[in-house]
């Protein structure tokens, strides 16, 4: 073979090589990921059926809610389309089991047999004495029970007056496939429309509701905007998107926006179940949310405001010191670091982020720039050189060292509630335990939190003792490392068993069968957990998995705005039960 030949073949393996090499890099970056969320078909949700169960625990302060239980009087009417023929009655079921279960009457009606019209004049007829107002939602609507009751505490159910929000259909919310109208009708309005020959078709309807007064709709989450301006990412969480829109384009704050919410429009049947345990079961220790006032025609419903009481959450800040490690990159400074600082960040003692750069336009991001590239592959290298830079610069400052990715959400309360009883130290390290073959080893997404003893040991170690160099899955061989420097790995379960970290979204835990078989996560998890709602600790620390929006969603609603009338309650202080659980350490 000639000189010039072999030279060619050279040059095009050499092209060939770097052209897969540079395919293989495309194939495991984000924009590849979302190319693939664009291009696949819209499709909407598979409706099983599931039993989540009920909680039995009951700590609130609740006699305001039921105070307003009594006086405000709602009847709940479910609508499904006739396009919902497939999963409509399975969806209704799952309905019943949530909300709903707040709801003193409710009435499901199927528009394949039934009109709304005809329904409206049914409630009437058989129910008029027995409500102050009619709810009227579509399928995929979430409704906070006590958030409805504290606006509707604001108006006379004898007054003429209605309610009512638009929600347009989009064919990559997973959801619903018609545009459909949410209605809350007071007892006057609905006797009204029954009376005065307003049911018999839509025109003659419509016509009646000019001649009533319209109410303020913002709190039913209207929604109607161009579906270009719809991120495609959000598909699976388009519930968030409603409040998102008005805090990116009307400049209204989370809180105004998630906290009064009424309804929570498109909501899948699963994650029902997850607002469910988020709304009235989760909560950080030693945190009592504030109550905002209620003004009311009836004297007897005007309810004074009530601040936050965070005096227990104080001393815990002060006597357990947490240093927050938050592994990110530049491309997401903006999203998921940004939503970090803004949320659950600011309950560190202190959060530094490490990244590859520190260029950012983000006031208040303390960002360390790292000798390490932003790949998968090479997060090991950069984990070690985060808890090196952290404990060095900021050892002083820390009882304990949290890693965590930028999409984790974390809620330090619970956390130090955990870290309590240890002493920093002693070298030990908690988080979502998974085993692959001899090691055990904690969850990278969940995140883990190292004792300053543990970090100090990594610390001097980890050259002589723990895989050399940058490449490595990061968790595993994290585990591998502190078993060689004899840490040891705690328990993180609480008293009843139930999980406190967790490695991805919570419907992964809360629903029964929601994974196929086969599904990578049951084979590496080292503990199995409760079912249902028994799944997850009430102080669960950290999930994984989160948007920058539904990390302002539970930053709302876990410290500002729980489903009104219901002050977070802690269980009283006691021993623990002599079942091992609350200091036991694996046996590696």
């Amino acid at each position: 073979m000639k000189l010039r030949d072999l030279l060619r073949l050279l040059a095009l393996s050499f092209v060939f090589w770097l052209i897969v090499l540079e395919v293989i890099i495309f194939c495991n970056s984000p924009t590849f990921t979302n190319l693939l969320e664009l291009l696949q078909p819209p499709y909407k949700e598979t409706v099983n059926s599931y039993e989540v169960g009920l909680r039995s625990e009951h700590w609130d302060d609740d006699r305001i809610a039921r105070v307003l239980q009594a006086k405000v009087r709602v009847h709940c009417l479910v609508y499904m389309d006739r396009s919902d023929y497939k999963f409509g009655a399975q969806k209704a079921r799952h309905i019943e089991k949530t909300w709903a279960r707040r709801c003193p009457r409710l009435t499901i009606v199927n528009q394949r047999n039934a009109t709304l019209l005809r329904a409206y004049r049914q409630i009437y007829v058989e129910c008029h004495n027995e409500l102050d107002w009619l709810l009227v939602v579509y399928l995929d609507s979430y409704v906070v029970v006590e958030n409805l009751r504290h606006l509707l505490a604001q108006y006379s159910p004898s007054e003429k007056i209605y309610f009512s929000a638009e929600h347009a259909a989009y064919v990559y919310a997973h959801v619903g496939q018609v545009s459909t109208t949410d209605y809350i009708f007071s007892s006057e309005a609905l006797e009204q429309l029954a009376t005065r020959s307003c049911l018999r078709n839509d025109i003659f309807f419509k016509e009646c509701l000019t001649r009533m007064r319209k109410g303020p709709s913002e709190w039913l989450l209207p929604f109607e905007v161009r579906a270009e301006l719809i991120p495609y990412s959000l598909r699976d969480n388009f519930w968030l998107w409603p409040c998102s829109f008005r805090f990116v384009y009307h400049n209204q704050s989370w809180e105004s926006c998630f906290g009064g919410a009424v309804l929570l429009p498109y909501c899948r049947a699963m994650q029902m179940y997850v607002l469910e345990f988020l709304l009235y079961h989760l909560r950080p220790y030693g945190h009592v949310n504030p109550l905002p006032e209620l003004g009311s025609p009836d004297p007897l419903m005007n309810i004074a405001s009530r601040p936050q009481d965070v005096e227990l959450a104080k001393l815990m800040y002060r006597s357990v010191r947490i240093i927050c490690l938050v592994l990110t990159w530049p491309m997401k400074y903006m999203s998921g670091a940004r939503a970090v600082s803004e949320t659950w960040g600011r309950h560190c003692n202190r959060v530094v982020y490490y990244g590859s750069s520190t260029v950012t336009t983000v006031s208040g991001l303390e960002i360390v720039g790292l000798n390490a590239t932003d790949t998968r592959s090479k997060l090991w290298g950069k984990t070690k050189a985060a808890f090196r830079h952290a404990y060095r610069n900021y050892g002083h400052e820390a009882d304990w060292f949290y890693k965590a990715d930028d999409d984790t959400y974390a809620i330090m309360e619970n956390m130090r509630k955990l870290l309590k009883p240890y002493s920093p130290d002693k070298p030990i390290y908690f988080g979502s335990p998974f085993k692959l073959g001899s090691t055990l080893y904690m969850s990278g997404g969940a995140g883990y939190v190292l004792s300053k003893k543990a970090a100090e040991l990594l610390n001097l170690g980890a050259a002589e003792h723990c895989l050399p160099g940058d490449e490595g899955t990061e968790d595993y061989v994290m585990g591998q490392c502190l078993r060689q420097l004899d840490v040891q790995a705690g328990d993180s379960r609480d008293l009843l068993g139930r999980q406190r970290f967790f490695s991805l979204s919570l419907e992964h835990f809360l629903i029964p069968n929601r994974d196929e078989e086969g599904f990578w996560l049951q084979d590496y998890l080292y503990q199995t957990s409760g079912t249902g709602m028994e799944c997850c600790s009430t102080y669960s620390i950290s999930i994984h998995n989160v948007s920058p929006y539904e990390m302002h969603f539970l930053d709302t609603i876990l410290y500002k705005r729980r489903p009104y009338g219901l002050l977070a309650g802690h269980p009283p202080r006691r021993k623990s039960k002599k079942n091992g659980l609350r200091k036991q350490q694996y046996n590696i």
